[in-house]
């Protein structure tokens, strides 16, 4: 019998049919190696639960606590903690982990959660980019003339342009095929980089508007930022573990050229 058998252990097969358990205190943080694509997309560890409690407790209680529909102003911060702070955080997320996983119709299905997720989030950072640009209309202020302005005009054109980038990328859409295919590893690289930088983009523009004094709440506010804080924490921690930790776990590595993504 071989070594493995003798040991009690199952062989190691394709990443989509097996389980790998990381060790005790490395399980606790990152959690199991997802037994499929789609798995990868729920939270599996200490990190991923407080990653999301965060971005959850700051997309939510930014509205409940800032919204009134006859203010337009509300609309902005409204918009942009759901589309930033909530909904795009999970769908960068969810690109990290999906990055290191070998390709597969259930891969592909995890991805078009990935781009409903960043869809939505695109819509709703353009309704609140709307909200402000005719709320400074209205009362006469000028445009872009603060560090949040400027920065938040930078994120909102990235916000638009790394998911056309994506729909290019994403090869079932059918558009990656227009582009030379020796160019198609480098559309998909430059998707998943810029839309880091995106979110990096957002996540900083939203800390400066938090001490603004049409935001500001208190202790509140603090707490809001405790968790863009977190978030981001978590986003690096997820940036630094998820690939590496899959490919020494031997994961198949996502092959830029693959046919079904």
């Amino acid at each position: 019998a071989s070594r493995t058998a003798r040991l009690g252990r199952c062989p190691r097969t394709h990443a989509s049919s097996l389980t790998i358990a990381r060790p005790p205190v490395s399980r606790l943080l990152m959690g199991d190696e997802p037994a499929d694509a789609l798995a990868a997309l729920w939270p599996r560890s200490l990190a991923d639960l407080v990653v999301v409690g965060a971005c959850a407790f700051f997309g939510f209680t930014v509205p409940i606590a800032l919204f009134d529909s006859t203010v337009l102003f509300t609309y902005h911060p409204t918009c942009m903690s759901m589309g930033f702070g909530l909904l795009m955080t999970l769908g960068v997320g969810a690109g990290l982990k999906l990055r290191a996983l070998g390709p597969g119709a259930e891969r592909v299905r995890a991805l078009w959660v990935h781009a409903a997720t960043q869809t939505l989030a695109l819509f709703l950072a353009l309704g609140g980019f709307v909200a402000i640009y005719r709320n400074k209309a209205i009362h006469g202020k000028p445009h872009f003339t603060t560090t949040h302005g400027k920065l938040g005009l930078l994120t909102i054109v990235l916000t638009v342009l790394s998911p056309t980038i994506g729909a290019v990328a994403f090869k079932r859409l059918g558009l990656l095929d227009a582009v030379p295919e020796q160019a198609r590893p480098l559309v998909k690289a430059v998707h998943r980089r810029l839309g880091l930088f995106t979110w990096c983009a957002g996540a900083l523009a939203t800390s400066l508007a938090l001490p603004h004094p049409a935001v500001d709440q208190g202790s509140l506010t603090s707490a809001w930022q405790v968790s863009v804080f977190v978030i981001c924490a978590g986003v690096a921690f997820w940036h630094f573990t998820e690939p590496k930790g899959a490919r020494r776990d031997g994961f198949a590595l996502l092959d830029t050229k693959d046919s079904q993504s």
